[in-house]
């Protein structure tokens, strides 16, 4: 599990806030294979201990475009597939269960302690001495003080998803020896965990911005670490074969092998059903769903997801960067029909998210929609366009200064919400005066290219969100973040975002992302359409995977496999 939002091209939030240090009282004792048990609460996932799950046997997984870079720390990199891929072959500091609740993994973390002293908190990290990267090194502190330096925001020449929570960290050093990590923060930070849960990058990853940026473009196996290694990639089919890893030091996994295979969006339910693949996310295709419920040897597993799905605006566009116009714009906008039509065929509530930072039924929820009146309204769509000086034509379409009301619509070709999500959307806004028409998304060598080109007026796509949804509001939605593909500017979020990122009072902390996502709702940089389910079709007999709620990926690759 990742610690940043990740976009995908078709698939919310989960909102544990963590204040407390977590430390490991047993770091002395030898974890047996015995011992690692799946929690069942808060996801499906045939949740089966590691002795009930057949040693060996191989697990076909589906990918749908090729990794351009597999350093998922970058902005290029931060992708939810990418992300999956490379789960069984990464370090993991953290295991996150289907409720986003964290448990120390022995293999790489020994403790985490941390302290607060005159308003600043330091962490102590004290790392597995047997945990080592591919290439036979100790991970040590020089690979977190290299993370950090390049995650930090502090030379820009590096391209981070994100640097929130890192530009918090005024040092990280050496301690007591290489495997002591000592961090100090400018102020508290309650978000610790999320920073750590994935572990660093190794030295030589980050050891400049060229090799950071660019440098991950071709596998090298030395610069990573975990209980599968990748044995071949097969650059004509796109083929990625993972096997166990001799270097791991860890319970021996148990499946023999994971092959990665290359299948389109729009391809994988017929591949799921002809069994060339074991694991599909069926997502919003309701064609897809019933495909899966009727495969041989197969089951769909149903939980809640960290995944949301949305409308992007880009704001710096000659007629978007109106405000006025982007509220209309969403007052035109039907989302319950809209997410009916998504989500039609599926055993799923249709309700429309309308809050960008919490669910509905978590503390702090509010209907923003409802309080703003930034909701469907077509009257009031049409006044607001009116007032901001467009006139109606006589071809039914707004104008202004000559200028037809025409946006561009980004439609992923092969994607069958982005697809659906135009044709409603088209004939919502024409019925306001607005002209929606498509711009066609090459998803194998656009995506997701085309986000950090701005080269849109509207984008849809999911956001995957993470068990520390308040670290990375910044990410999003603050000035000049990499990954604030809607150029959206705010100051007094800006503010907020400052002030979330290091209160400890969970109350005011809560008050302050109300606030926050006030403000996201009325600028209507991002507008939700709905938290999406994870439906997930699967071979009957597997264990540990499945529709993995508000977690992203299984809670050890070591006992996946199949049940005895």
């Amino acid at each position: 599990m990742n610690k940043r939002f990740l976009p995908v091209v078709a698939g919310a939030l989960s909102l544990g806030l963590l204040f407390t240090g977590c430390a490991n009282d047993d770091a002395d004792d030898e974890k047996g294979p015995d011992t690692i048990v799946v929690p069942a609460d808060g996801w499906d996932v045939n949740a089966t201990p590691y002795d009930g799950v057949k040693d060996g046997g191989t697990l076909t997984m589906p990918y749908h475009t090729k990794v351009g870079t597999f350093n998922t720390f970058s902005a290029a990199g931060n992708d939810y597939q990418v992300i999956q891929l490379e789960a069984p072959i990464a370090p993991t500091y953290y295991l996150f269960d289907g409720g986003a609740n964290p448990t120390l993994d022995e293999n790489y973390l020994d403790s985490a302690d941390t302290v607060i002293t005159d308003g600043k908190m330091t962490l102590t990290l004290k790392l597995n001495p047997k945990a080592i990267w591919n290439s036979g090194r100790q991970i040590d502190a020089e690979d977190w003080i290299a993370t950090v330096a390049a995650m930090s925001g502090a030379d820009k020449t590096f391209t981070p998803a994100t640097t929130d929570g890192w530009s918090d960290i005024e040092s990280v050093k050496q301690g007591a020896n290489a495997q002591e990590v000592i961090f100090t923060f400018k102020s508290t930070y309650p978000d610790w965990i999320g920073l750590v849960q994935s572990g660093p990058l190794p030295k030589e990853g980050a050891v400049d911005a060229a090799t950071f940026n660019d440098g991950w473009a071709t596998f090298n196996t030395e610069w990573f670490s975990g209980p599968f290694k990748i044995e071949s990639i097969d650059d004509a089919t796109g083929t990625i074969t993972q096997v166990r890893n001799d270097k791991w030091w860890g319970a021996t996994p148990k499946l023999d092998k994971i092959i990665w295979k290359l299948v389109t969006t729009d391809q994988q339910a017929q591949a799921f059903a002809n069994q060339e693949i074991d694991f599909y996310d069926i997502g919003a295709n309701a064609d897809g769903y019933q495909q899966a419920k009727a495969a041989v040897n197969s089951v769909v597993r149903e939980s809640r997801s960290a995944n949301w799905r949305h409308f992007t605006f880009n704001t710096v566009t000659p007629i978007l960067s109106d405000l006025n116009v982007r509220q209309a714009i969403a007052m035109g906008l039907d989302r319950a029909a809209i997410t009916e039509s998504d989500l039609a065929g599926l055993p799923v509530d249709p309700s429309p998210l309308n809050n960008n930072i919490f669910m509905p039924g978590q503390n702090g929820y509010v209907d923003l929609g409802a309080k703003t009146g930034i909701d469907y309204d077509q009257a009031g769509a049409k006044a607001k366009l009116e007032g901001a000086g467009w006139a109606l034509g006589a071809d039914g379409f707004y104008a202004k200064d000559g200028t037809k009301l025409t946006l561009r619509f980004a439609v992923l070709t092969g994607v069958a919400a982005s697809e659906n999500e135009f044709l409603q959307a088209q004939a919502q806004l024409k019925e306001i005066g607005v002209d929606l028409v498509a711009r066609t998304v090459d998803v194998n060598s656009e995506w997701p290219g085309i986000l950090s080109s701005g080269d849109f007026d509207i984008i849809a796509f999911a956001w995957i969100g993470s068990a520390f949804p308040l670290i990375n509001i910044g990410q999003i939605y603050g000035t000049g973040s990499d990954s604030n593909y809607g150029s959206f500017t705010n100051p007094d979020l800006d503010a907020l975002v400052v002030k979330i990122g290091v209160e400890v009072d969970p109350a005011t902390r809560i008050g302050y992302a109300q606030e926050a996502a006030q403000l996201i709702w009325e600028g209507v940089d991002t507008l939700p359409l709905y938290q999406r389910p994870a439906l997930v079709g699967v071979r009957d007999t597997l264990a540990n995977i499945g529709a993995f709620g508000m977690s992203r990926v299984p809670y050890t690759w070591v006992n996946v496999g199949y049940v005895k």
